[in-house]
Order: C-alpha cells, then sequence, then structure tokens
C-alpha cells in the first residue's frame, strides 16, 4: 500500500490540536469538551503507525531500528527544545518546591513516563492542573508506551497468520475491546483517573484508527458517499467538542463520539487524491495549522501557564490570551520550521547513528539539568518562608470538617442516621445541598449549643437541593434527591439551610430552571410547615486562593480583593434574591453582603490562614469566620454561641527588600 500524503488528516489534527488549545487556555463555557482533542490525535496515530508498520512488513523492509529512528526524528526535538526553555522562567515564576516538582516532571518527560507522574500528582481536570507547566506531556508518554508494543505486536501478528488477512483485524478488534471493557471497568468503580491516564484503557482508541489501516478494510469509492460519512464524522466531532462536560465521567463511553468521529473522518478521506490549494483558502489554513500541531500542542501549555504566573490573579485577559495565542502560533512555526524539519528530514542528524547520539546526549544532558535544579531547589529562600505556609492549604485535607465520607459523599451512597437522624429535646437544623453547603457544616457546629441544637447534614458532591431528579444531573444526584423526597415524607426539622454552588447551577442557560426548582422545592418544604433559608452565592475566587496568595508574596505585590474575587457572584447574589421574595417560611440570606463590605471580601483571618482552600471551599477557620458573620441572620440565635463579629485582616506582605 503506497501512503500518499493525506491532507485532511492535516485537516483533523488542526480540529483537534485547536479544540485542545480552546480548552485550556481560552477559558471557554463549563460544556465544552477540547479536551477530546487528544483523543482524535490518539485514533490519527494509530491509523498512521498501523499503516507504516504493516505495508513495510508486507515489503519485508520493516525494521525495529528504523520505526524508532523515525520516532525519535519525530518527537524529541521539538520535546526536548521545549522542556529545555520552558525551565528558564520556572527559576523566575516558580516556588521552590514547584521548582522541584517541575523538575521531576522533566525527568518522568524524558523517560516517557509522565503520564504516571501527573496521574500520582493531580487531576488533570483540577484546579491545581494549570500550574503543571508540563502536564500536557502525559498524552505523549501514553503514545510512546503504545509505540514501544504495537511495533511488536503487528510485526507477530503478521508473521504467524502467514497471508491470511482477517487474522490482524480479529486481534487488533479483540484488544480493543479488551482495552474498552476496561476502561468501563475502571470508570464504574470510580477510577477514571486510571483510565484517563494510564495506556492500556486508552489503547482501544489508537487500535480504532490501526483497523482502518489494515489491509482489505472497505474503501468508499463514490464522491457521494464520501461526503456524507464526513458530514456525519464532523457532527460526531462538533458534539462533544462544544457540549461535552470536563469530570470524572471522561473517558469512558464519552471517549467513543470523538474517536468514532475521527475513525469516520479518517476512513472519509481514504483514497481521496490531495488538492493544489492557493495559500488563501481556508482549508490550506486548516492543512498549516495541522502540520505545526504538535509544536503547536507542546507549546501552548507552557505559555499560557508562565503568563498566568505573571498575573497577581492567576487568571488572563482576553486581550492577553489573544496576543498569547499569536505568539504561540508564531512559537510553533519557528519549532516546525527550524527544529521539527531540520531532524525530520535529515539536514541534522543525517545517519540514524547520529539520531541515536544526540537523542542519547540530549537525555543526559536535560537529567543532568534536572538534577542540578532539584538541588537549587532543596533549600527555601528567605522569599519563600511565608509562601511555604501558604502553600500547605493547596493539599488542604478536608474531610473531618467536611464529614466527607458519611455527611458529604457517603461511601454507601446514603446518609445513615449520624447524618440524619433526630435526637429527642433539641432543635434540628438541616444542613442540604452540595459541597458549598458541607463547607459550612464546621462554623454551623461551632457556632450552636449542642445541647439545644441537632445540627442534620445531607451533601452530595455537584447535586443541587431540589427534589426534581429529572433535572439532576447524574445518576447519584437522582438518588440523592429521591432520598431528601423520602425523608421529608417522614421528618419534619426545625429548620433547614439550602446551599451550593449557584454559580455553577446558573450557568447560560440555566438561571430560569434552577430558580424554577428552587421554587418548587421551597413551597414544598412550606406546605409541609418547615422554614427555610437559602444562603445566597459563596464568596468565590477567580483562582485557587492559596495559589495566588503565594504568586502575591512572590512578586511581592499588595493581594487585594478586587484582584483576587470573582466579580460574577455579585450581580448573581442580586438576581437571585430578586427572583426569590421572601415569605412567612422562607428567607434568602445574602453571603456576599455579610462577608463582603464594600465588595471586599476577606482573603485571609486569623493571622493569615487562607479562607479558601481553592477557588471556593472554606478551612475550616474559614467556616467558622463566615457562620459567625451569617448566625445573627438566620433566626437561630438562640442557640448560637461565639462571638459573630470576629475580626479578619487581608494579608500583608512584608517588606522584604
Amino acid at each position: 500500500m503506497r501512503r500518499d500524503y493525506r491532507e485532511d488528516i492535516d485537516w483533523l489534527r488542526a480540529i483537534a490540536v485547536l479544540a485542545v488549545v480552546a480548552f485550556h487556555n481560552l477559558e471557554p463555557p463549563a460544556n465544552f469538551g477540547g479536551f477530546v482533542g487528544v483523543d482524535i490525535f490518539f485514533v490519527i496515530s494509530g491509523y498512521l503507525i498501523t499503516g507504516v508498520i504493516q505495508s513495510e512488513v508486507a515489503a519485508g523492509t520493516f525494521s525495529f531500528a528504523r520505526f524508532y529512528e523515525r520516532r525519535v526524528r519525530r518527537l524529541l526535538p521539538a520535546l526536548y527544545a521545549m522542556v529545555a526553555l520552558t525551565a528558564i522562567p520556572s527559576f523566575h515564576y516558580l516556588l521552590t518546591s514547584e521548582r522541584a516538582d517541575f523538575f521531576l516532571s522533566v525527568v518522568s518527560v524524558i523517560t516517557f513516563t509522565s503520564n504516571f507522574f501527573f496521574w500520582f500528582q493531580t487531576g488533570y481536570f483540577g484546579h491545581a492542573a494549570v500550574e503543571k507547566p508540563l502536564l500536557h506531556t502525559w498524552s505523549l508518554a501514553v503514545e510512546e508506551q503504545f509505540y514501544l508494543v504495537l511495533p511488536i505486536l503487528l510485526w507477530g501478528v503478521l508473521r504467524l497468520s502467514r497471508g491470511h488477512r482477517l487474522v490482524l483485524p480479529a486481534v487488533l478488534g479483540a484488544l480493543g475491546l479488551a482495552s474498552f471493557t476496561l476502561s468501563i471497568w475502571l470508570m464504574g468503580s470510580d477510577r477514571s483517573a486510571n483510565a484517563f491516564f494510564m495506556s492500556p484503557p486508552r489503547a482501544w482508541e489508537f487500535l480504532a484508527g490501526g483497523l482502518l489501516a489494515v489491509q482489505g478494510f472497505p474503501v468508499l469509492r463514490h464522491a457521494l458517499a464520501q461526503g456524507i460519512v464526513r458530514g456525519i464524522a464532523l457532527a460526531l466531532l462538533a458534539i462533544p467538542i462544544f457540549s461535552l462536560r470536563p469530570g470524572p465521567g471522561f473517558p469512558g463511553f464519552n471517549a467513543l463520539t470523538p474517536c468514532l468521529g475521527a475513525a469516520l473522518f479518517i476512513w472519509s478521506g481514504i483514497g481521496v487524491p490531495t488538492q493544489e490549494r492557493s495559500w488563501y483558502s481556508p482549508l490550506a489554513a486548516a492543512r498549516f495549522v495541522g502540520q505545526i500541531s504538535y509544536s503547536l500542542y507542546l507549546w501552548h501549555w507552557p505559555l499560557f501557564a508562565f503568563a498566568r504566573f505573571s498575573k497577581s490573579s492567576l487568571v488572563l485577559e482576553t486581550s492577553d490570551k489573544i496576543a498569547l495565542f499569536g505568539l504561540t502560533l508564531g512559537l510553533s512555526y519557528l519549532s516546525w520550521r527550524f527544529v521539527e524539519q531540520p531532524f525530520r528530514g535529515k539536514s541534522l542528524a543525517r545517519t540514524r547513528r547520529d539520531a541515536f547520539r544526540i537523542a542519547a546526549l540530549a537525555s543526559v544532558l536535560l537529567l543532568a539539568g534536572s538534577a542540578a535544579g532539584l538541588l537549587l531547589s532543596q533549600t527555601p529562600s528567605g522569599a519563600d518562608l511565608f509562601a511555604l505556609k501558604i502553600e500547605v492549604y493547596n493539599g488542604y485535607d478536608r474531610r473531618v470538617p467536611y464529614r466527607e465520607g458519611s455527611c458529604f459523599a457517603p461511601a454507601s451512597g446514603r446518609f445513615d442516621d449520624a447524618c440524619l437522624g433526630f435526637a429527642s429535646g433539641k432543635a434540628h437544623v438541616l444542613l442540604w445541598g452540595d459541597s458549598f453547603a458541607a463547607q459550612y457544616v464546621h462554623g454551623l457546629a461551632g457556632m450552636t449549643d449542642p445541647q439545644a441544637t441537632n445540627i442534620l447534614q445531607a451533601t452530595e458532591p455537584a447535586c443541587m437541593p431540589t427534589f426534581n431528579a429529572a433535572a439532576q444531573g447524574n445518576a447519584s444526584c437522582r438518588s440523592f434527591a429521591a432520598q431528601m423526597d423520602a425523608f421529608f415524607a417522614k421528618h419534619k426539622p426545625d429548620h433547614v439551610i439550602l446551599s451550593a454552588d449557584w454559580l455553577e447551577y446558573a450557568r447560560p442557560p440555566r438561571f430560569d430552571g434552577m430558580i424554577a426548582d428552587l421554587r418548587q422545592t421551597i413551597a414544598k418544604l412550606g406546605d409541609l410547615g418547615i422554614p427555610v433559608t437559602l444562603l445566597g452565592p459563596a464568596v468565590q475566587f477567580k483562582a485557587r486562593l492559596p495559589s495566588m496568595l503565594m504568586r502575591a508574596h512572590l512578586r511581592q505585590v499588595e493581594a487585594r480583593s478586587d484582584d483576587f474575587v470573582l466579580p460574577d457572584i455579585f450581580a448573581l447574589d442580586q438576581n437571585m434574591q430578586a427572583a426569590l421574595p421572601a415569605s412567612n417560611e422562607f428567607s434568602y440570606v445574602s453571603v456576599l453582603a455579610a462577608v463582603c463590605s464594600a465588595r471586599q471580601c476577606p482573603l485571609t483571618i486569623d493571622g493569615g490562614i487562607p479562607l479558601s482552600f481553592d477557588h471556593a471551599h472554606l478551612t475550616a477557620e474559614g467556616s467558622s469566620y463566615v457562620m459567625g458573620r451569617l448566625a445573627p441572620l438566620l433566626g437561630l440565635n438562640s442557640s448560637f454561641r461565639g462571638d459573630a463579629e470576629r475580626r479578619t485582616r487581608n494579608l500583608e506582605i512584608p517588606d522584604s527588600r
């Protein structure tokens, strides 16, 4: 089979890389799945590599040395150049411990184990992920691990099959099915991070592309059929890119649609000749982006990561993003033109021995540089000492103050008597909601008299406190709504406090639906004679508060509420208050009005403890502080104790000049 250049595969690469760049750097709406671009790349890689190996084995020219020489020339020069240049700003923008993690990640990149490294460190969709300049290299590690196995597999199967054409697709299909089954099993057993980062549960995506390259796979001959299939493929790609929500529900079944779309796109172009195009053609522009897609993928993440580090809020403005995208395109072109092309075209490293020698030498130099960087990052400097105290909160353990595993995200999936059990002779106050409700339980317990008040807690992650089970986004939320409906059918607490991440549930165009669900729930509780208080939007920050405080201290700039607090919460607070008028059985309490005087929210309390340990969730001390401010407004004053006027102060950065 002659492997002619396929322009349409560069178009597909362009779709994939632009989707990834948009997801990582342009901060699109929550329902945007640009991260599936990586899955598209996996399908493309499987198709191209399988086709090359199969054709060379059939021609009797296959060589493992030649295969890995091509991989070295294709992947390592641009990757190593990016890693080496990225190390330079790490000494200016990263804290001591972050530099240590950075140089450890460099080692994992060189050894193609970064998927393991970042799997152990952080979730791909977590807020801390944006603080890892080399996080995106996990996918390259998965590819390289696949390349270690696939040539041996294909060579062995083709040699043993003795010309039987059905053997290879049967083996690839069986292995792909086993890999997909493993992925689904991991997702079902709450190990989505394993399914995301590890090679075996991702192998089916490569193998799906590989099946297309098997000799004898049906080819579309009719132009109309090719056009129809390509249209279906584009629709299948667009659906997850523009609607899939990031989080633990990926990959699993959610990865099927983009992989099927990529496979159909490739299939529709088999045998279609590449046409000459003007440079002004949009398809020529797409081809160009596809050609530089590898360098574009390599450079987009660290450039935007370090740009965020230069901002006090760790958030980029629109003008910043546009300028950075232009810079990324320019740098990616230079990398493709002066790094990728010379090595692939053999104008540099003319022989195979030269290629392997240069790769080995570069690997040794980068490992030596990483070792030196680790040594220089062992002892914190004077400027780091304050930041190190704050940094502890980036790894904050919320299990005890949130009662996680029992009354927040119960391991059994149901709330027992420890969470919802009544006690005779006490007032029963129920805190109902998601993690934004669980964050208040520590402060509420500290402000009430346990002899007079029994605090009940029913909190489930990412689940709005509503009886409308159909509106809940997943099975656990529907089960949660049904359990609470059954609870109120048998129990009548003296007061119910509703709290949740209203900003998330009110994202356009969902505000009216959220309000309708809340009104229905409040009305039902009112009919039961149960007073309800809804706590408005919580204080939310533009990024992880501890990280922002560390950056401010490192750069010796003032930590200001205006720079740190997410402004959207104030408008939402006003809109919710207007949409949920008070009544005899219902009251709306503005958390922001109680905590943020003149829209100036506290950043730290009690001698420098961050109010939140991430972008919004309160520390135990933050919970006590906020609930102290809310206590007089909840109508439970007789059961509260403690000082509701606990003082706070914003972070004061000492002058270290």
